[in-house]
């Protein structure tokens, strides 16, 4: 996708970021990764992603400067809710354990530009300002990537699937699902696959039709309403298909080369 394809409450909202963080200065790019350009952008459920490469970390009051000119845009533009934007130095970009200031929709954190982040902005990132590729960022060897997306699964994923209440969230249920089949893809044959094309693939993880198509209706932007009996029941299944999974992912090999 090219910036003049982007939806138009999308464009506007990125174009006010852009001129917002001209106006500062120290600005280096600002490059839009995931669902919106991959084709695959919902206007119901996807997040707006956005890594911005200033010329050096923002200090305490620059931080303080940013998340008000967040709270800005987000007063004044619907899609400014999901606007997911990491702030990273062109000095240290590529460090993925470098905790960095993180608007995330409504409050500023601090988050990481992590391996399987950088490997979506080569494969099919898109600049909205500032030179491509992002400066001092490149490709991702395929090693790394899988070894990343294996401790995501193992490690992050794997306290998730012990933990109960939160299985009760369609949110939770929904991003966990199709988080197997994302991974399995870069685990085996080395593929970024967007969340459609893991919904294809769900029932290969044991996920039932019927759930498989939930999730489905909401990406769309449907509304599917549940009984407290049936989450509960929908809960239990998704946490026992999320540790299954879980267990068969991290005994995934790449296969051999032919």
């Amino acid at each position: 996708m090219t910036p003049d394809k982007l939806p138009a409450d999308v464009a506007l909202l990125l174009g006010r970021l852009r001129d917002l963080l001209m106006a500062r200065g120290g600005l280096v790019g600002i490059y839009l990764y995931g669902s919106l350009v991959t084709g695959d952008f919902s206007p119901a459920r996807s997040d707006i992603d956005v890594v911005v490469m200033l010329e050096c970390d923002p200090d305490e009051t620059a931080v303080g400067g940013l998340e008000q000119l967040h709270a800005v845009l987000a007063s004044s533009d619907d899609p400014a809710a999901r606007l997911h934007c990491l702030y990273v130095s062109a000095r240290d970009p590529a460090d993925p354990a470098r905790l960095r200031p993180y608007w995330y929709g409504h409050r500023m954190t601090r988050w990481q530009l992590k391996v399987l982040t950088q490997a979506e902005l080569a494969a099919a990132g898109m600049t909205l300002y500032g030179p491509w590729p992002p400066p001092g960022l490149g490709p991702v060897r395929a090693a790394d990537l899988r070894a990343a997306v294996l401790e995501e699964i193992t490690g992050y994923w794997a306290r998730i699937a012990g933990q109960r209440r939160c299985w009760l969230s369609d949110t939770w249920v929904d991003l966990g699902l199709v988080t197997l089949p994302r991974a399995e893809a870069v685990l085996t044959t080395g593929d970024l696959i967007t969340k459609t094309e893991a919904i294809r693939r769900l029932p290969a993880f044991g996920v039932p039709a019927t759930l498989a198509d939930e999730i489905r209706r909401r990406r769309d932007g449907q509304d599917v309403t549940l009984s407290v009996p049936r989450k509960v029941r929908r809960a239990r299944l998704a946490r026992r298909i999320m540790r299954d999974g879980i267990r068969r992912l991290s005994r995934a090999r790449p296969p051999l080369p032919s």
